[in-house]
């Protein structure tokens, strides 16, 4: 069993009843997450995962947005050079302007997860993923608070701790905000429950909750280079989901560059090492002119050193908990297998000096 699944595995029953009364249908398992430390999970940690294989072609991937399930608007996407999307600068003494970007640590346990939200400053809101099942709640309040409009959000990949909240908020609370559209590129069904069941349910539980929205609000059939407008923000598409053959589901992360204010974000997801290579082949990272990078799985294990070379970011966001930030298997600091030192040494190299971290709570950026 891969380590970073530990957290999602311990308590499939909560998910297992939200199925059975949204869905009527048979109890499927979830992945979920528990905050005890995992000694107490009867847990065995092995090394991480750090074999590469060749990648398999993709000439015969299902087009994004095929998969059964989810209406989506095959409509022509508006593409730029690589890189070439970035906004004005409208005021100089900030980050992004009269907007803000937060990223919400986990309020209900201790496990990883990515939630971003971006205020556009005129009112909007772009929103990254999101979290758990068990963190909607406090991201339907944080939208709520900040306006309760979100004009684009974007999904990195199916896994629980990513889009886990985003399904419960459209099962539950849909009428409480608006959403201007939901984008995402997904590997078929078929590819996800053939490498992890646990995510493949996830995704119809996903699937379910984003049927409930009008089509014309769903795009997963967003292509590299497409360029999304929200408000005075730009953000760019710049990958589809790949189909590795290693670290499957990390590497089928979609990533978006996000520029206000003339900063730009780069949101890399959960994106592996291999996912990584691939999208330096297929650009200069270098043109995106980036300033602000999310590291990719939660600071430890995701695209290799020369992926964050090529970007060159002066600011890290860390989606990463206290134990994971300390590599604590509950035995103390540099006890567990995670590789989050490796990435704190790099960003040094690479002269970033500003780093925030969820394990400090929310962190708002102006």
């Amino acid at each position: 069993m891969r380590i970073d699944r530990y957290w999602k595995r311990a308590a499939a029953g909560l998910l297992t009843a939200m199925t059975l009364m949204t869905t009527g249908g048979v109890p499927e398992s979830f992945a979920m997450t528990d905050s005890r430390p995992f000694a107490a999970q009867g847990q065995t940690l092995s090394s991480p995962d750090r074999i590469i294989i060749k990648e398999e072609s993709q000439s015969g991937q299902e087009a994004a947005g095929s998969t059964a399930g989810i209406p989506v608007v095959q409509a022509k996407a508006e593409i730029a050079a690589f890189g070439a999307v970035s906004t004005p600068v409208t005021d100089s003494g900030s980050m992004f302007g009269a907007g803000r970007l937060t990223m919400l640590a986990n309020h209900a346990t201790s496990a990883q997860q990515l939630s971003v939200i971006i205020e556009t400053g005129e009112g909007g809101l772009i929103v990254v993923d999101g979290g758990w099942t068990t963190s909607a709640d406090y991201l339907l309040e944080q939208i709520k608070q900040k306006g309760g409009h979100v004009q684009a959000w974007l999904l990195t990949h199916p896994d629980s701790d990513h889009v886990g909240a985003l399904a419960d908020i459209l099962y539950k609370h849909s009428q409480e905000i608006t959403i201007d559209g939901v984008y995402y590129s997904f590997a078929p069904d078929s590819w996800y429950a053939e490498k992890d069941q646990d995510v493949a349910n996830m995704l119809g539980y996903l699937k379910g909750a984003l049927a409930l929205l009008p089509p014309e609000k769903l795009h997963g059939d967003i292509v590299s280079g497409q360029v999304i407008n929200a408000g005075p923000a730009k953000i760019q598409v710049l990958n589809q989901a790949y189909q590795c053959n290693s670290d499957f589901v990390n590497n089928s992360s979609a990533t978006y560059m996000v520029s206000l204010n003339g900063t730009n974000t780069v949101f890399l997801g959960d994106l592996a090492k291999a996912g990584g290579e691939q999208l330096m082949a297929e650009h200069d990272l270098s043109a995106l002119k980036c300033d602000i990078v999310q590291l990719s799985h939660h600071g430890q294990n995701g695209v290799d050193y020369e992926v964050y070379k090529a970007l060159k970011p002066k600011v890290a966001l860390w989606p990463t908990p206290q134990w994971l930030w300390d590599n604590d298997n509950g035995n103390g600091a540099e006890s567990g297998p995670w590789l989050t030192q490796q990435t704190k040494n790099w960003m040094v190299r690479l002269g970033v000096k500003t780093n925030f971290c969820i394990k400090d709570g929310d962190q708002v950026i102006e």
